[in-house]
């Protein structure tokens, strides 16, 4: 399954959601976008932990068909009145399918199997599971190395 706490990046900071509104349309859009399958659960009060840095998003509001988080009702980036034990989460039914779903302005991500990406994206590759591995980037079509001179744990967080 595809679960863990909700996180965009926005301004080029990774933040969690509120939980306030957060329910099954909410993360029947977000799983859906992801292609992870059916929601099925919408657990808030930081479930799979308190997230760190901004919290982007509160009262999240989804009519359910809507192509991704973003085109949903909200309030104005980093408005809120939430605490990081209030981060939203998800279980959607199915395995994440891809690497990365870019929006303008955020982005959302999942883990996803070894090869499975679009162009321009990042992936974890030969690792122990699938959080963990050599960092790829795709460039015109092929896979290549990241160097790994000058990289530290800021390079890897982003």
């Amino acid at each position: 399954r595809c679960a863990g706490r909700v996180e965009v990046q926005h301004q080029h900071l990774w933040g969690t959601v509120c939980d306030d509104t957060w329910g099954l349309r909410e993360a029947q859009v977000l799983c859906a976008h992801l292609g992870c399958g059916p929601a099925l659960e919408a657990p808030g009060g930081a479930r799979y932990g308190r997230g760190s840095g901004p919290i982007w998003l509160d009262d999240v509001t989804c009519a359910g068909h809507e192509p991704d988080l973003f085109r949903c009702a909200h309030r104005t980036w980093g408005e809120h009145n939430c605490h990081h034990g209030e981060d939203a989460g998800v279980v959607c039914e199915g395995e994440c399918r891809q690497v990365c779903a870019t929006l303008p302005g955020a982005a959302l991500t999942c883990p996803c199997p070894t090869g499975t990406s679009r162009p321009g994206e990042v992936r974890l590759a030969d690792g122990p599971h699938l959080c963990a591995g050599r960092v790829e980037v795709l460039h015109e079509g092929t896979w290549g190395t990241v160097c790994e001179h000058g990289w530290d744990l800021s390079d890897a967080q982003v």
